[in-house]
C-alpha cells in the first residue's frame, strides 16, 4: 500500500518522512522526520510521447521522465515535482484545480533556529486564460526538523497542494516556487483544459490520504502523489481516489482500467462510487493491485457506460525513485554488475506478484542502510551507468557496456589511472601500438589494461584483462 501519512484534526498538515505541507499549514509543528477501452468503452489518450518503457540509458534523467509523463518537473537549482488534477467545483459552472507538489529537502536553505533547523518557501499558483490572470494563490510555508541529516535529504518527502476553483475552459496554470533564504528559483508552466464535469468523472488521482467528500461545496480532503509514480515491491496498491457530480441514491457505477502504452488493458474493472450522505457528490478510492501493472508508464481511464468522456492520469510504475523506467526483464539485464546471476534468477522466475514479492526482499537485501527511504546502493550504481554513458561514450553504442564503462559500473573509480599520453608514463607502451591505459585497484589487487590500437578510442581490455576483470567481477558479487 502506497506510504501512509497522519491527518492532524484542524490543520492543513501531514507528516510523510520529514513533512507534508498544505495550503494553509505554517510547518512541522511537531518538528518530526517527515487505446480503446475493453469491451469497447470510449478511446482513452495515449501514453506520453517521448517515455517509453525500457531504456535506462536514455531515460536517465528521472526529471525529463516526469515531464514527459506530462508532470511538473524541475531539476537544479530548485527541484520539485507536481501534478495537476480537476475535480467538481463548488457550483455546476466550475471546476476544482488541484495542484500537488513535492520537493526534497536538498531544495530549500536550512538556518538553525534553537535546537532545530527552519528553512521558508513561497509558491505562487496562477491559472491564466488568453494572457489574463483568472486566478491566483500566493502561500508562504515554513519547514522544521530536528537534525541537520533531514536538511539533506533528497528524496521528495516534503509536500504542498492548493485547489483553485475556475470555470471550464483552456488554461496556462503557472507555478514559481522560491526558496526563503537564498535567491534560488523555480517555475514550471501547463497547458491544461479543465472540463465541464456534469457527470463526468474527475481526473483519477493517485492518493496518499483521501477522505471522500459527499458535497461539491466542500473542499476536498485529500493528499495527492505529486510524482503519479508507484514503487514496485513497495507499493502494494495503486490508489485512484474518483468523484462524480451524482445525487442518485444508488451511486455510480464505473468503468476502470490501467492500460499500457499500446493500449492493452493491464487491468479492469466495474465498480460502484458510492453517493456519500446526502450530498451531490459520489466519490470513492479504487485499488488497484499494482503487481499485475508490470513497470513503466501506464494510463488509468475512468468512463461511465454509454458516455464518450474517458478521464485518464497517466502513472509511472517504477523500481525506485532513482531508477528510472524499465520492464521487469530489462531491469535484470541493467543489473549484471550489481548482483551475481543466481540472485538474478530468482527475480526471473514466477506471477507478476511472486516478481514483485522477489523485488522486494531483493531491496531489502542489497540497502545498506535500511533506515532511509533509498537503496544506496542501487543508487549509486545506477548513477555510475549514467556518468558510464556519458565518459565512455566513444568506447562504444553503450558506455555502460564497453569494457572500460562495464569496469567502472562493477568495480567504480579506479585508485590509480596511468595513460602513455600522459608524461612519465611511456614504460606502458614498450613493445605495443597505439595508446595504452592502466587502470589499479588496490583493494582487489588488480591491474586492468586497456588498448586504443586503431588511435580512434575505441579502448578494448588487453592481454588477460577480460578474463582478470571476471574474476574480480565474480568475487565481489559472491561476497
Amino acid at each position: 500500500m502506497a506510504e501512509q501519512a497522519r491527518l492532524r484534526a484542524g490543520r492543513r498538515v501531514r507528516q510523510i518522512g520529514l513533512c507534508l505541507l498544505g495550503a494553509a499549514a505554517a510547518g512541522c509543528a511537531s518538528g518530526r522526520p517527515a487505446g480503446g477501452a475493453p469491451g469497447g468503452g470510449p478511446t482513452g489518450t495515449d501514453a506520453p510521447a517521448g517515455v517509453r518503457r525500457g531504456d535506462i540509458a536514455a531515460q536517465s534523467d528521472t526529471y525529463k521522465v516526469l515531464q514527459n509523463l506530462g508532470l511538473l518537473a524541475n531539476g537544479v537549482p530548485l527541484p520539485f515535482t507536481g501534478s495537476i488534477a480537476m475535480l467538481p467545483g463548488p457550483v455546476a459552472d466550475s471546476s476544482l484545480v488541484v495542484v500537488s507538489l513535492s520537493f526534497p529537502s536538498q531544495s530549500f536553505s536550512f538556518v538553525r533556529e534553537g535546537d532545530r533547523f527552519r528553512a521558508s518557501y513561497t509558491v505562487a499558483i496562477e491559472a491564466r486564460q488568453n494572457g489574463a490572470v483568472v486566478s491566483r494563490t500566493e502561500t508562504n510555508e515554513v519547514v522544521r526538523v530536528v537534525s541537520f541529516k533531514e536538511t539533506q535529504r533528497a528524496d521528495e518527502s516534503i509536500l504542498f497542494q492548493q485547489q483553485l476553483s475556475i470555470p471550464p475552459g483552456s488554461y496556462t496554470i503557472g507555478v514559481l516556487i522560491r526558496d526563503g533564504s537564498t535567491s534560488r528559483s523555480a517555475t514550471q508552466e501547463k497547458q491544461v483544459v479543465v472540463p465541464r464535469f456534469g457527470g463526468r468523472p474527475s481526473t483519477p488521482i493517485i492518493a496518499l490520504e483521501a477522505t471522500p467528500r459527499s458535497n461539491a461545496a466542500t473542499r476536498p480532503d485529500l493528499i495527492a502523489n505529486a510524482r503519479s509514480t508507484i514503487v514496485l515491491g513497495r507499493d502494494t496498491e495503486l490508489p485512484l481516489y474518483l468523484e462524480v457530480r451524482d445525487s442518485s441514491p444508488a451511486g455510480v457505477s464505473l468503468h476502470v482500467a490501467i492500460r499500457d502504452e499500446k493500449g492493452a488493458a493491464l487491468w479492469q474493472d466495474t465498480v460502484v462510487l458510492p453517493r456519500q450522505g446526502k450530498g451531490n457528490i459520489a466519490s470513492g478510492v479504487v485499488r488497484v493491485p499494482v503487481a499485475n501493472l508490470g513497470v513503466g508508464i501506464v494510463q488509468a481511464a475512468v468512463w461511465r457506460t454509454g458516455q464518450a468522456d474517458t478521464a485518464t492520469q497517466a502513472v509511472l510504475v517504477s523500481f525506485g525513485e532513482d531508477l528510472p523506467v524499465a520492464s521487469f526483464d530489462e531491469m535484470i539485464s541493467y543489473l549484471r554488475f550489481f548482483a551475481s546471476s543466481s540472485r538474478l534468477n530468482t527475480l526471473k522466475t514466477g506471477s507478476p506478484q511472486q516478481r514483485a514479492q522477489a523485488w522486494a526482499a531483493f531491496l531489502r537485501e542489497t540497502d545498506p542502510i535500511g533506515m532511509t527511504p533509498q537503496n544506496e546502493a542501487l543508487r549509486d550504481y545506477f548513477l555510475r551507468i549514467r556518468v558510464a554513458n556519458e565518459r565512455f561514450r566513444e568506447d562504444g553504442s553503450a558506455g555502460w557496456l564497453s569494457d572500460r564503462g562495464a569496469t567502472f559500473v562493477a568495480l567504480g573509480e579506479p585508485d590509480q589511472i596511468l595513460d602513455n599520453n600522459n608524461q612519465g608514463q611511456q614504460d606502458l607502451t614498450i613493445g605495443q601500438r597505439g595508446r595504452m591505459q592502466a587502470w589499479d585497484y588496490t583493494t582487489e589487487r588488480l591491474r586492468l589494461v586497456y588498448q586504443d590500437q586503431s588511435g580512434f578510442g575505441r579502448w578494448r581490455f588487453y592481454g588477460n584483462g577480460a578474463a582478470a576483470f571476471q574474476t574480480a567481477l565474480q568475487r565481489r558479487l559472491n561476497r
